[in-house]
């Protein structure tokens, strides 16, 4: 196995799906030619739920071609994800056909895994007396029966549930194998798939059965800055270290300012807990405001904490203003990243807070932290910060404006083949297109706080990302429908939208006499649709994130890659905005 190769199964295991798509596609640029490489850039895609795009992948790579039967099947696989979103005659008829590739594949290779795939979709697809046959072959296989790794172990828990012999599947589960098992990608997809047999057969209360497949938590942390107090400090850190435990939480997200912050990094990282720092603003100025002012200490300790995170994502790039707005900024997007990877583990997320329990107004703050992650639905665990010393000194911001600034979801859209339409065509295009994006916009009132449009071009803000993505998915949902053999176009163009979230300045246009608005954010933001394909929406990071705390039961953020952006912008990741599904 390649060293890519390794890293990227070692990135599936611990729910890191994005990182393992990234080290596939640095691979693959830089030369590996390999079917294991392809085999883990489709299931990272598979298992982020971007079922179609991994069907491409696995087309266009020739896995179906392959030797090894764990790549053939990945395709039986994407067949059964299809199927399981489908209703009615057409899920009993995927499923069906995802059974007949996986039994083939086992037929060919006796391999216990494509085995055990087609017993589970036999009985979905209704042969159940199929189910329970290749449930007890597999069962006879030596190399099931003693089960001797994890994959082996899940392959029997599986084919007893098939049977019916609840006991010993619990048994199974609750052995040495499975319980010492770090592959927590591959526990959750276990249980995902003896839930989906449970359901199928009506089990009730299998929800002890299960807890042992449960992956780790993932946590947002937040808590209140105080000066240093060694006195007080191991009070807190021992309420801290309860949670971690009683939690089992294996993945937290959040920043690392002086006090609270950083007290759950250092415990976090005692316990092997995987770091993920979300700094508000430049480094330089949140040492000032954050870190130094809780006095001698800390910064060194806040450079410990960061040399061990797995990684470090600066919400935005730009000095601290003077704006408490900057700080709940990047909490809610660290609350959002560590939303997104509980989804990608299948894991639970929740909120540890070192809080007094006094709850706060305006745009920053711990108790506004709490507000933000329950009035979400998220459940947050709190540690009693007890008399800490909350009287810090911070310095004036570096740089101060006099201009409003505000948190604004930026959307910009352009047309692929409007370049290329001929005169005669363009009022058919104005009065066609841009009447239909008008429409949109004009059903959301005064939601949308801005807008502009030159040429196929339309500049919009709204205050809410959720708001942002409703009204870019109801732009392609309209636009889907046009005619573009009126303009003269083949069907190629369409319409390219590019959202961000971030702080920008709101004001007055001196030229138009409107509201709108502008900054480093909008600039960036403008440099995302001429990447985007035409009739996708594609959305930054922070965008993402935001939309996974706010209303991640109503949209899909599917990782894409780091992405250049227009006009050698930067390269930045990048997701494609869907509709969840139902």
């Amino acid at each position: 196995m390649s060293r890519a190769a390794e890293r990227a199964r070692a990135a599936l295991s611990r729910g890191d799906l994005i990182g393992a798509y990234d080290i596939t596609v640095s691979a693959i640029a830089e030369g590996d030619e390999s079917g294991e490489i392809r085999h883990r850039q489709i299931l990272a895609l598979a298992r982020m739920g971007d079922t179609e795009r991994a069907m491409e992948r696995f087309a266009a790579y020739g896995l179906d071609r392959s030797d090894d039967p764990h790549q053939r099947a990945i395709g039986a696989r994407l067949l059964k994800d299809r199927a399981l979103a489908a209703e009615g005659p057409a899920r009993q008829a995927a499923l069906r056909e995802a059974f007949e590739i996986y039994h083939a594949i086992y037929c060919d290779s006796a391999d216990s895994f494509p085995g055990i795939n087609a017993a589970t979709l036999a009985l979905l697809a209704g042969d159940e007396a199929r189910a329970r046959e290749l449930a007890g072959v597999l069962l006879a296989d030596p190399g099931v029966a003693t089960a001797a790794d994890y994959y082996l172990a899940a392959t029997k828990a599986e084919a007893l549930l098939l049977l019916g012999r609840l006991d010993e599947v619990g048994a199974v589960l609750a052995s040495e194998v499975v319980a010492t098992s770090t592959d927590y990608g591959a526990r959750s997809g276990t249980a995902r798939q003896l839930a989906m047999i449970a359901d199928h057969f009506g089990l009730d209360d299998t929800e002890d059965l299960l807890a042992g497949l449960a992956p780790p938590r993932v946590a947002h942390f937040c808590g209140h800055m105080f000066a240093a107090d060694p006195s007080l400090e191991g009070e807190i850190k021992d309420g801290i270290e309860a949670v971690l435990a009683a939690e089992k939480i294996g993945f937290a997200y959040g920043a690392l300012a002086c006090g609270a912050d950083i007290l759950f990094a250092e415990a976090a990282l005692a316990r092997d807990i995987e770091l993920h720092a979300v700094l508000p603003f430049v480094e330089e100025d949140f040492l000032a405001q954050s870190v130094l002012p809780g006095g001698d200490g800390w910064a060194a300790r806040y450079r410990a904490c960061l040399e061990g995170a797995a990684s470090v994502v600066f919400a935005s790039e730009m000095e601290y203003f003077g704006d408490p707005a900057q700080y709940g900024y990047a909490s809610r997007m660290a609350m959002g990243l560590a939303r997104l990877r509980a989804q990608h583990l299948g894991a639970e997320s929740l909120q540890v807070a070192v809080w007094d329990g006094v709850a706060a107004d305006g745009d920053a703050g711990t108790g506004v932290d709490v507000a933000a992650w329950e009035t979400r639905g998220g459940r947050s665990a709190i540690v009693a910060p007890g008399p800490i010393d909350r009287g810090l000194v911070r310095p004036d911001p570096r740089v101060r404006s006099p201009y409003q600034r505000s948190l604004a979801a930026i959307l910009f859209t352009d047309f692929a083949g409007f370049s290329t339409l001929k005169e005669t065509a363009l009022p058919a295009f104005w009065d066609g297109v841009m009447r239909v994006v008008a429409g949109v916009l004009d059903g959301h009132g005064e939601g949308v706080a801005c807008r502009n449009s030159w040429g196929d071009a339309l500049y919009a803000v709204t205050a809410s990302a959720p708001l942002a993505a409703q009204i870019a998915l109801e732009l392609q949902d309209a636009l889907a429908l046009f005619d573009y053999a009126t303009l003269g176009l083949d069907g190629t163009g369409g319409m390219r939208i590019g959202v961000h979230y971030g702080p920008a300045y709101r004001t007055v246009d001196h030229i138009t006499g409107r509201t709108t608005f502008y900054g480093t954010e909008v600039s960036k933001t403008a440099r995302i649709e001429p990447v985007t394909p035409p009739g996708a929406v594609f959305v930054t990071e922070p965008f993402a994130a935001i939309v996974a705390l706010e209303a991640g039961e109503r949209f899909a953020c599917r990782y894409v890659g780091r992405i250049q952006l227009a006009k050698n912008y930067g390269q930045f990741p990048m997701y494609r905005l869907t509709r969840a599904a139902r």
